[in-house]
């Protein structure tokens, strides 16, 4: 099968090696202005949000909440300074593929992403693509991607932001922004830094101290900070230079959590430093990209803050790639790319592992009429661990009336196991297959000039799940390929503005509903609420913007054999706000803005055992020049 997965994506490369040999009588043809920009053809027939710079400032506290009130990915996490790990459709935090300018950032060890380890203004766009996009991102893409990307413009202007806010819990976040764009040169610096003291009250009543006082989150406070420099140079229109570069350097303490938060004693040390240069040139309509990306990541770990003695893990990542695509007609645009990443990996308990990959994708998308869209896209990549499986995708979207369109989408995806599911001492398993899905995405969405509603059917058959699972009668868990799993739901959005009397109206709600099943045991998945809701509503009038912002999960089990001891009820938590212009001028904008979370002073948890905080206030300046 595999031989001939192999020669199937051979003909279709030899095929456009031919179409691209035949150009001329192709060329003749007349032009027709009917492509939309296509930058990953894999998504056609998909759903992506993007979420704007205004829904990052309203949750700036951390990544995790601007996806958390923004998307339909829900979260795993203890607390703003503690470890935060997405739930996309149901899948787990391996599942979920983070990317940074189009390159992997989730972790070499465990395959996960830490969404309190990346500052929410360091990209310019957050894109949530949900679904499986394994042909494009590769490994771990199974259940959706969040793509953090930086953009610039040469379009001769100068532009500046500062943003500062303070709050509860001796809280601040800042970021500075600064981008000047020339005929031929464009550049763009971004800062920011978040501390915290996070020594909020634990709000659950159930819970006092030894004196029948009430119960403060000790030992939770962190800071990091970040910078993000961007560089691009015109050689003419069809040829241009960047270069990105991104660190992060975050420290935090982990409190013990209930019954006793005084007995935290860890800290964390991470950082992480990401840097890419991308060359992009055009030649008689063949349009080409070559990237080379350098990155590391690094951790200690100190089981006691106060010595010196830590553990640590840490990874370096070489990658380039080079890509092709061209527009040959109205009917027909080629995408072909080819990669190779080199990653290095080691902590306190694996030695240094090195992981080569060699991998070829090739897309093709035809516009055979208009309104219609559809996509074929491959991936074969060769590993030097194990054989990873070829990989396929197809993608439709038709318009059907005007505003009304049909989606679908078909695709095939992979993990390949983590250097800590093959390696970890005693436990590490090298017989580890790669985990496998089928899935299918079938969506219908209407827009017009007030309201945008789509709503998306999804069926993710996940085949060999890693699990760790208990050896023996001792306290050692090993990996094994054990698990099938069966996800399905149903993803919704509906955006609209609405103007009455001068006020503007907005509203934009991601509904989710979940049916995550092992198919062994029939249990549902651990950390997997089967309603998650989250809603966004404004009213602006001239210098005046109020908005509500709502969160609402349903009942989650936290194990595999559903205890409801160990069970979380379901959570519903409301944040009011308000900001207003106090200078607006062509080129100056300052706002003045003031939020309160919690607003009920509601008790919920999102792991056990670690209370959210009760109410809370926060103000903040935003300055544009």
């Amino acid at each position: 099968m595999m031989k001939l997965c192999n020669a199937v994506f051979y003909i279709c490369i030899l095929w456009c090696t031919v179409t691209i040999a035949q150009n001329d009588s192709i060329n003749r043809l007349e032009k027709v202005s009917l492509w939309s920009k296509i930058t990953n053809a894999s998504i056609v027939g998909g759903k992506e949000i993007k979420i704007s710079d205004e829904k990052k400032q309203r949750n700036s506290s951390s990544l995790t909440d601007v996806l958390r009130y923004n998307s339909p990915v829900v979260f795993r996490d203890y607390g703003n300074g503690g470890v935060s790990t997405a739930v996309f459709r149901g899948t787990s935090a391996t599942n979920t593929q983070v990317m940074w300018n189009g390159i992997s950032i989730n972790a070499v060890g465990n395959g996960q992403t830490d969404f309190n380890a990346i500052a929410a203004f360091a990209s310019d766009e957050i894109t949530v693509i949900s679904g499986g996009n394994s042909v494009e991102y590769g490994s771990g893409a199974i259940g959706g991607v969040i793509r953090l990307d930086n953009k610039l413009l040469f379009n001769h202007t100068e532009k500046g932001e500062f943003y500062s806010s303070y709050g509860s819990f001796n809280t601040f976040t800042n970021y500075f922004k600064y981008a000047i764009s020339l005929d031929k040169i464009a550049v763009k610096i971004a800062l920011n830094h978040n501390k915290s003291d996070n020594d909020y009250i634990y709000v659950d009543d159930r819970y006092k101290d030894e004196n029948g006082n009430d119960i403060k989150n000790i030992n939770g406070n962190y800071h990091n900070l970040g910078g993000t420099l961007s560089l691009g140079y015109k050689f003419s229109s069809k040829n241009k230079l960047y270069f990105y570069s991104n660190f992060f350097n975050g420290e935090r303490l982990f409190s013990a959590g209930l019954p006793n938060p005084k007995r935290g004693t860890e800290k964390f040390v991470d950082k992480n430093y990401r840097n890419l240069l991308k060359w992009e040139f055009n030649t008689n309509g063949y349009y080409h990209t070559l990237k080379a990306a350098y990155l590391e990541q690094e951790y200690n770990y100190y089981l006691y803050k106060t010595f010196s003695n830590y553990l640590y893990g840490k990874s370096k990542q070489t990658l380039t790639n080079y890509s092709i695509n061209k527009q040959f007609s109205r009917y027909l645009k080629v995408f072909a790319e080819l990669g190779y990443d080199y990653l290095q990996g080691e902590n306190s308990d694996i030695s240094q592992k090195n992981r080569k990959s060699f991998y070829q994708k090739l897309h093709l998308v035809s516009q055979p009429v208009n309104g219609l869209k559809t996509s074929l896209s491959f991936r074969n990549e060769q590993n030097s661990f194990y054989k990873l499986p070829f990989v396929y995708a197809l993608g439709t979207d038709y318009e059907l009336l005007p505003g009304f369109r049909i989606k679908a989408n078909y695709s095939t995806n992979f993990r390949q196991p983590t250097n800590n599911e093959l390696f970890w001492p005693q436990v590490g398993n090298l017989d580890l297959l790669p985990e496998t899905s089928k899935q299918y995405d079938i969506g219908l969405a209407y827009k017009n000039k007030q309201i945008e509603l789509v709503v998306n059917y999804f069926n993710i058959d996940l085949k060999n799940k890693i699990l760790w699972i208990p050896v023996g009668d001792g306290n050692l868990w090993r990996p094994e390929n054990i698990d099938d799993v069966l996800n399905n739901g149903i993803e919704s959005f509906l955006s609209f503005q609405y103007k009455f009397n001068g006020v503007l109206f907005s509203n934009v709600l991601n509904y989710s509903y979940i049916n995550a099943i092992d198919q062994q045991t029939t249990n549902r998945i651990p950390f997997v609420p089967k309603h998650s809701f989250n809603n966004n509503f404004s009213a602006a009038y001239k210098y005046l913007t109020l908005y509500y912002q709502q969160l609402y999960q349903s009942k989650v089990y936290t194990n595999l054999i559903q205890l409801d001891y160990y069970s979380l009820e379901a959570l519903s938590v409301s944040n009011i706000g308000a900001e207003i212009k106090v200078l607006a001028k062509k080129n100056r904008l300052v706002k003045l803005g003031v939020k309160v979370n919690n607003v009920f002073n509601n008790v919920y948890y999102f792991t056990n055992l670690r209370p959210m905080p009760g109410r809370n206030y926060s103000v903040n300046i935003n300055y544009k020049f």
